[in-house]
């Protein structure tokens, strides 16, 4: 595979990128413990984004696993992962943002994966309202038998990475989550890696 980009992303930072079908977007823990929000938008049409419902029933999982494609509000296959050296990520929690920072831990103005999502996405036009709901890198939360659920710490080490292959002309934006009021992250907040590869014969 023959890198096209490569760039590290400082704690509580942001990424995104237009990413052709076919190319890959890579996603590396540098250090271990440390999640992204990831968001994807068709980047031929900017209405076209990432809806987390049809990709759970499409995929008929909760839990992202290779072979898992991340569906379109269209039900169009926008991403496909194709290899994941961690194996726990997580569709349901969401992005943080100052509102559910203030409602659960009584903080204000904090720093955030919704406002993160939205700066990465400024360049394209989409303000923070239209940042859709999002896939998350190396977050791990487990669903009880009795259906609890719960934000325990990631389970990703040093250097484990995940690929997702475009399907379509995409953005592909994350967050480097700056989350440090629960154990998203371990409480302890680390740089993150994005590589674009594209297949080279």
């Amino acid at each position: 595979m023959k890198p096209l980009r490569d760039e590290t992303i400082a704690p509580a930072g942001h990424f995104a990128a237009e990413i052709r079908k076919g190319q890959v977007l890579r996603i590396i823990d540098v250090e271990g413990q440390q999640v992204a929000d990831l968001v994807t938008i068709n980047a031929q049409n900017l209405s076209e984004k990432i809806s987390v419902m049809n990709t759970i029933s499409l995929n008929r999982q909760v839990f992202p696993r290779v072979g898992y494609a991340l569906y379109s509000d269209e039900a169009r296959a926008m991403m496909t992962i194709i290899e994941d050296t961690c194996g726990v990520h997580d569709m349901l929690a969401g992005a943080c943002s100052s509102f559910t920072n203030e409602r659960r831990y009584g903080v204000k103005a904090t720093k955030n994966c919704r406002d993160n999502l939205a700066a990465a996405l400024k360049p394209w036009g989409i303000s923070w309202k239209d940042v859709p709901f999002n896939m998350n890198i190396f977050m791990n939360c487990p669903i009880g038998s009795d259906g609890n659920w719960s934000i325990q710490v990631p389970k990703s080490k040093a250097g484990d990475y995940i690929d997702f292959r475009a399907e379509m002309d995409v953005i592909a934006a994350f967050s480097n989550c700056p989350q440090i009021h629960n154990a998203c992250n371990a409480f302890h907040l680390t740089p993150l890696r994005a590589v674009i590869y594209e297949y080279q014969p």
